[in-house]
């Protein structure tokens, strides 16, 4: 987890009600079974599947995702649910479910949820570069994941960049490390944010020039 998205978990710990919070996590992550007497590990059971089934949002995820098939328009997000989901012994991809967990799960106020969500679209973009994710597939998913996030804002949207060539100043911000010579985008590192009632920018994109 990057120093900034740990900073925007203490804060958001800060702001949540603690007792609905103790709660939410209490269903996501129930207490492990006891060790079977012997030293032997214990066998994946019920707890484990639950966790799992949580963790890739299996049981609030709609139908028409879950059951996608190829050519359908939410395939991608089944693809990269399931490919989270697979490779969750992987430090970027736990962060990524766990974020994604607190962000869709835990009540919080929307400016928070806003900052959570940034974090957890930066914390995508890795997750797209270092994992077997489709390079073909990214472009795709990435607009169907900020939709999906959005559905937990009113005021503001997210919106995925991917498609964007050129270095725009009124709606991207260059990442640090990037060339501030060159125009030409050379990867997303976050979503952009805009205000639904009017279009205004609320967050510039993070992008790699």
């Amino acid at each position: 987890m990057t120093e900034v998205a740990g900073k925007v978990l203490d804060a958001l710990l800060r702001s949540v009600d603690r007792s609905r919070l103790d709660a939410e996590l209490a269903e996501v992550l129930p207490s492990p079974a006891p060790k079977p007497s012997g030293g032997a590990p214990a066998a994946p059971g019920r707890t484990a599947s639950a966790v799992l089934h949580k963790i890739v949002l299996s049981d609030i995820l709609d139908d028409s995702i879950l059951g996608a098939r190829p050519g359908d328009t939410s395939f991608p997000l089944r693809m990269f649910f399931g490919t989270m989901g697979d490779d969750l012994d992987d430090d970027t991809a736990f962060a990524l479910a766990n974020g994604i967990n607190f962000y869709f799960r835990v009540p919080m106020d929307e400016e928070s949820r806003v900052r959570l969500g940034l974090e957890v679209s930066r914390t995508y973009y890795r997750f797209a570069r270092e994992r077997p994710l489709d390079e073909t597939l990214v472009p795709q998913l990435s607009p169907l994941l900020a939709r999906l996030m959005s559905t937990e804002l009113e005021l503001v949207a997210f919106e995925a960049v991917d498609a964007a060539k050129v270095f725009d100043s009124s709606v991207h911000e260059r990442e640090p490390g990037s060339d501030a010579s060159s125009a030409k985008i050379v990867g997303p590192e976050s979503f952009l944010c805009r205000v639904v009632s009017n279009g205004r920018v609320r967050a510039k994109a993070a992008v790699r020039t």
